[in-house]
């Protein structure tokens, strides 16, 4: 086991949205800057064990964090105030099929902040904990002999009627009071292994966007290149609406400043509005329904139906099998199940059009292209679409593929938080020369 002397610093955009969790970290091996990504479900099983009851032994250590997708099998506890017991907790897709007491992941139904739900801080406390072990084993080899210190730079996001209201609040929870000269200590003890291995967080900046705008962000970062991956989407999925759009091209696209972004998420869906280039939250509304919500209530449904071949443990569990390619063992099952899902997908569809509206009633007049990405915009796509573009009437709607548009927020959290840091290095590299020239 090797000692570890030197604080590690992350710098991370974490989009823990109500289904799964995106992100991006950097972080530092031997000088050099290192990136994790981060796609797990947002779901931890908690057990009151101590300890998970066959430990991984300490030699694996690389195999299983380096080599193995180490995020989604992260078992750990917390000694932080923003997490009230100390539970063993396994994450992500090994929390799925994990024996534990509770099963937690967000609610979709109703309006609970997402801020007063304790998962959300757990996941990126948990996240950052174990990016800070990963780049400990890929230096040494080894997990550490003793504690890792950790210091954080996070771009983080809510819904925006969250956002308008409690933006400051939730970047202090993690950072402490304000005024206070020593930051809050957040202490997660990894306990995948025989040995375990207690990481101390401390933040020094946790930068809050509004979900959605953390995407247009990153669309507009990544240019011409995505702008016209969109244009190639349009061609090939309506060519009737890509030819009433001939002599649109992809710098046109990246140059507008007025735009509604769909964000579509699982418990959510956020409406961001860009006016003049800038975020406007007088126009921008957050839909409480997603994805999420259709899963939810067609597994209420199938449940009453009596139908036992219909049974499944949670919305995951759910929308996991009818991402499978079914086969001649599970088709039936399968088109019952997504029959079920897509009725009560088309009601979702319908709400977000008439919330749509809502803000093209405010903005509509100069908006010049409509957005439409999230995790959960993919399965909705063929009912979602043409109503969008019926409301939209002639501004055009572009619909992000599923495959990249899940991540934009997350690049966009990571750009914030990144900006941030170029930030405070030009305020220290500053103030390093004037000491300098003093003395």
């Amino acid at each position: 086991m090797s000692k570890n002397d030197t604080p590690i610093r992350l710098t991370g955009g974490i989009d823990v949205g109500n289904g799964y969790v995106k992100g991006i970290i950097r972080g530092s091996v031997c000088g050099e800057a290192v990136f994790d990504t981060i796609d797990l479900p947002s779901a931890v099983v908690s057990n009151s064990r101590a300890t998970p009851l066959v430990p991984d032994a300490d030699a694996d250590a690389t195999r299983l964090v380096v080599e193995g997708d180490f995020f989604n099998h992260l078992a750990c506890s917390f000694a932080t105030p923003l997490v009230s017991r100390s539970d063993l907790r396994t994450f992500g897709r090994g929390a799925l099929s994990a024996p534990g007491s509770k099963f937690t992941q967000f609610e979709v139904i109703g309006t609970r902040s997402k801020t007063d739900q304790e998962l959300a801080f757990v996941l990126v406390l948990g996240v950052f904990a174990a990016k800070a072990l990963r780049d400990h084993v890929r230096e040494h080899g080894a997990i550490p002999n003793g504690e890792l210190r950790v210091s954080v730079r996070a771009g983080l996001a809510l819904p925006i009627a969250e956002y308008v209201q409690r933006r400051s609040s939730f970047a202090a929870r993690f950072l402490g009071a304000l005024g206070s000269a020593d930051p809050t200590v957040h202490l997660v003890t990894i306990k995948n292994f025989n040995t375990p291995v207690t990481v101390r967080l401390t933040f020094e900046d946790v930068q809050v966007l509004p979900e959605g705008a953390s995407a247009q962000f990153a669309i507009t970062d990544k240019g011409a290149l995505l702008a016209q991956a969109l244009l190639d989407d349009l061609c090939t999925s309506d060519p009737a609406e890509a030819a009433r759009l001939e002599g649109v091209t992809a710098d046109l696209l990246v140059g507008v400043r007025n735009t509604i972004g769909v964000d579509v998420g699982e418990g959510t869906v956020n409406f961001p509005v860009f006016t003049d280039g800038a975020f406007n939250p007088e126009a921008a509304v957050t839909l409480d329904s997603g994805y999420g919500t259709a899963l939810t209530n067609a597994l209420d449904r199938m449940s009453s139906s009596g139908d036992k071949n219909l049974n499944w443990q949670n919305r995951k569990a759910l929308a996991d099998f009818l991402q499978q390619e079914p086969n001649a063992l599970t088709r039936v099952r399968h088109d019952s199940a997504s029959s079920y899902v897509d009725e009560e997908a088309g009601y979702l569809c319908d709400e977000i059009g008439a919330r749509f509206e809502d803000v093209l009633v405010q903005v509509g007049g100069t908006t010049e292209v409509i957005f439409v990405y999230g995790g959960g915009s993919g399965p909705i796509k063929e009912q979602l679409r043409p109503i969008l573009q019926k409301v939209a009437g002639s501004i055009p709607v572009l619909y992000l593929d599923a495959s990249y548009s899940r991540h934009l927020n997350r690049e966009g959290l990571y750009l914030a938080a990144n900006a941030a840091q170029q930030r405070a290095d030009k305020v220290a590299a500053s103030v390093d020369k004037s000491m300098k020239v003093m003395a």
